[in-house]
């Protein structure tokens, strides 16, 4: 039978804008509402509009109405309101400013007779007559609540909630002692969601708790809301969690003394210890939060683990829209970090035959609306609910492992999760906004959208190769081979996301189509933008289409759509200085990436204009004031080695008759540590003094590899300072009559296979005439994989293979003939090895 769900507790209710709204307040302003309604028992109304104290009062109003509340995201734009509007079929929408066209829009596009009420023309009276002042609820099997999911994997489909679905969750929350009278509760998430429904809205009003809404999702508002009204409990989802605790890191990580009682409190484990320590990371908090609530999505199990030990609890718990939500919950008095707890009341859980956990209890929705096929799909004949999701379950706590439709299948036949690859990775760096990680032709591919504006700050140039090389390779050296990340693709804009920040994995094909293949509204960008038709757009296009054979737009990115690397990107503002008359400065361009924004540039710099063929050699003549590093340690370091080389490696050497005593570029494949070591075998006397290495600067930080490297005959380079720079030194070198030793792959290999070769050998080969003496190494690669601290005894072979004249040869062919050699040497020490075996 229906019961007395709001009642009078002579005190206040919400706080809103500042102002107060008493439990008596709300109930005659939801009366009132009732009453202009003129619904008949079972009409559904529709709530499109953002959290307020209208909001609240409309839903009881249509409960006082016998009517079906349809909770709808106040985001939604017309076509999607108008998708609601013919599903539910409601009578009426209660709306606010806010959200009044588009209502109007959705109803005209429908064509259906939908009343609109604008909540922000309702006049509510202190003096409107109320006959009791209480809220009945439905009958424990009406509908409670029509709510819409978030549509991860297509439409959304109508959720139909009972009053007896919904009071499972308030009721399960009661008798956990989750919330108290007393508490007061921050309403940061919509309530067209049914975990803010349920917590914030329902269980709040039904025991007596105060919510206080704010109109402003900023930090400012959140600490300011949390400060004046001392929240106790606030309900949010992971990113809001990710955000404060990234913030709250960042200052902790810039004090010492800060970061050691972090790591002292964490190791200690005492939430007391913790509070007093960081208290005023508490007082900035407002001073009195019982625990954090984190629901709609996983939380990364470290950031959790960092709360703790700042002294703050997170309490976080799983369910679905069609569970009400909750179908277990970590209690304030019993988390396991890494689980979502155990069960509520009321609730049972099992683990089907494969792996996915299912539900029953007083918590499973009665239906999905006019969609039985999709409930029979959900819902079994014993009522278990499928949730979709792979769990397992020990001594009570469960773990959910991922969703089953998500979960990669590879044709080897294993299993991956891509949330537990784009975590690892995301959290291993600040550089990488958003990541999703899919399956491409058999591998793992990576879709990242990388903070740009952290990118610009720290004066990283090269995007691609810095989120390669330095982030997601980082991760696959530990990953298993089947869970590596073979390829990635940077994106300009967010992915695809659900409200609440769920990944909407099912369009990821459609972004990375949209990446591969040139989109009709870039061409229609080319007709009818004023840019296009300037004589700098036209003039790049008809450059950059003969180099690298590419159309441009406006909004072309040089790196992420026309694949420009930095070699290029040296050309392309040589051509500029030659073409429009001036000198083009380095920190000026850094941040150009944008084809208009190039334009512009150009605009306001050029003062003539004489198109030329720019060239290579015109950019390798730029004078360099450069000081060649010392060779005072080359000897030493080949003492050194030699016996390890010798005879714990088993290093062979062959083809040294071949070597030239003129100045050329030795190019070697990249497996290991000790390849430069292994080459330095084959020079002696001036030889040996008169060869350079070509290496990245990054790996010389520390301090001894630095000096070795100042004293060895080692040039560094950063591929995001000056590479036009390194490219100048390496011409000077070699027109001192110097060897220079370049690894073409640019990083060594991750697999053992040979990488695609890059074209800064190529380039200094043909533009100085100077030919490419060609190495292969083999067998470093099983000694010592990347991330291995120790080789392993192994037999390596180091040969040279041969040279490549740059007569008659394009740097693309210097470049594809040399990387040749190397590849038919490895198949021929391959099928050796297989015929010994």
């Amino acid at each position: 039978m229906a019961t007395k769900f709001v009642t009078d507790f002579n005190k206040e209710a919400v706080f809103y804008k500042g102002q107060e709204y008493t439990y008596k307040d709300l109930i005659r302003n939801s009366k009132y509402i009732s009453s202009i309604l003129n619904i008949n028992p079972g009409d559904r109304v529709v709530n499109f509009m953002e959290n307020r104290p209208e909001f609240i009062c409309s839903f009881f109003g249509i409960w006082n109405s016998k009517g079906i509340p349809v909770n709808i995201d106040a985001g939604y734009d017309t076509e999607e309101l108008a998708y609601i509007l013919t599903n539910a079929d409601p009578k009426i929408i209660m709306t606010s400013n806010k959200n009044l066209k588009i209502a109007k829009e959705a109803v005209e596009m429908v064509k259906k007779d939908i009343r609109i009420i604008n909540c922000d023309d309702l006049v509510f009276s202190k003096d409107f007559p109320v006959d009791e002042y209480v809220i009945y609820s439905p009958e424990p099997e009406e509908t409670g609540v029509l709510l819409y999911t978030s549509g991860t994997t297509g439409k959304p489909k109508g959720v139909v909630l009972t009053f007896d679905n919904l009071m499972s969750n308030v009721d399960a929350i009661v008798e956990i002692k989750m919330a108290t009278p007393k508490d007061r509760v921050l309403a940061l998430l919509p309530y067209h969601h049914v975990l803010p429904l349920s917590i914030n809205l329902l269980m709040a009003i039904h025991i007596g708790t105060l919510i206080v809404l704010i109109d402003e999702l900023s930090a400012s508002a959140i600490l300011g809301a949390l400060q004046k009204y001392k929240i106790t409990i606030v309900v949010g989802v992971p990113r809001l969690w990710e955000m404060i605790h990234k913030g709250l890191m960042e200052k902790i990580s810039k004090s010492k003394i800060a970061s050691f009682l972090f790591k002292t409190c964490k190791s200690i484990d005492n939430p007391k210890i913790s509070k007093v320590v960081f208290k005023k990371v508490h007082d900035a908090l407002g001073g009195h939060i019982r625990y954090l609530v984190s629901g709609g999505a996983k939380l990364d199990a470290n950031i959790m683990e960092d709360f703790r030990g700042l002294g703050i609890k997170v309490l976080e718990g799983y369910g679905l829209t069609e569970t009400s939500p909750i179908i277990a919950f970590n209690r304030p008095d019993d988390v396991h970090i890494g689980t979502v707890g155990k069960t509520i009341p009321g609730v049972e859980v099992k683990i089907a035959e494969d792996g996915e956990l299912l539900a029953r209890g007083r918590n499973v929705l009665k239906e999905y609306y006019n969609n039985p096929e999709a409930t029979r799909e959900v819902k079994d004949s014993e009522g278990w609910f499928h949730t979709g999701d792979l769990g397992k379950i020990e001594n009570g706590y469960i773990s959910i492992i991922g969703r089953k439709k998500e979960m990669i299948v590879l044709s080897n036949g294993k299993n991956i999760n891509p949330s537990d690859i784009e975590n690892e990775i995301a959290k291993g760096s600040d550089l990488i906004k958003e990541i999703a990680v899919m399956e491409y032709n058999n591998h793992l591919l990576a879709l990242v959208y990388p903070d740009f504006q952290l990118m610009k700050e720290r004066n990283i140039v090269n995007i691609t190769e810095t989120l390669k090389w330095e982030i997601i390779d980082s991760y696959n050296i530990k990953a298993p081979a089947y869970r590596k990340v073979l390829e990635i693709k940077i994106v300009k804009d967010e992915l695809p996301k659900t409200k609440l920040g769920k990944l909407r994995r099912f369009m990821l094909k459609d972004v990375l189509a949209n990446l591969n293949n040139k989109t009709e509204e870039n061409k229609k960008d080319v007709k009818e933008d004023p840019e296009c038709q300037t004589r700098e757009f036209k003039t790049l296009a008809n450059y950059i289409k003969e180099e690298k054979g590419e159309n441009i737009y406006p909004d072309s990115h040089i790196e992420i759509d026309l694949g420009l690397d930095s070699l290029d990107i040296i050309q392309l503002n040589s051509f500029i200085e030659k073409t429009f008359g001036f000198k083009v400065k380095e920190e000026e361009v850094v941040d150009l990436k944008i084809i208009r924004d190039i334009c512009e540039y150009i605009r306001k710099n050029s003062s003539e204009y004489h198109l030329e063929k720019i060239n290579w050699s015109e950019i390798l003549k730029e004078s360099i004031d450069y000081k060649l590093p010392s060779s005072s340690m080359i000897w030493f370091t080949k003492m050194f080695f030699a016996p390890v080389l010798k005879l714990y490696l088993g290093l062979k050497v062959k083809g040294v008759e071949k070597l030239s005593s003129e100045p050329r570029i030795i190019i070697c494949n990249h497996e290991s540590f000790i390849d430069a070591f292994a080459v330095q075998r084959l020079f002696k006397g001036d030889m040996l003094k008169k060869t350079y290495y070509f290496a990245i600067k990054k790996h010389f930080q520390n301090p001894f590899l630095n000096f070795m490297a100042r004293n060895g005959n080692i040039i560094l380079m950063d591929i995001n300072d000056n590479l036009k720079e390194s490219l100048q030194i390496s011409a000077e070198v070699l027109r001192e009559n110097k060897n220079l030793v370049i690894f073409p792959e640019g990083a060594r290999t991750r697999d053992g296979q040979l990488q695609e070769f890059k074209k800064f050998f190529a380039i200094l080969s043909k533009e100085l005439n100077i030919p490419v003496t060609v190495l292969g190494i083999d067998g470093a690669y099983e000694s010592m994989p990347f991330g291995s601290v120790i080789p392993k005894p192994a037999k390596i072979k180091l040969e040279v293979l041969g040279e490549v004249k740059p007569e008659g040869n394009s740097v693309e062919e210097i470049v594809e003939k040399s990387r040749k050699i190397v590849a038919q040497w490895k198949v021929e020490n391959k099928n050796k090895l297989d015929k010994i075996a």
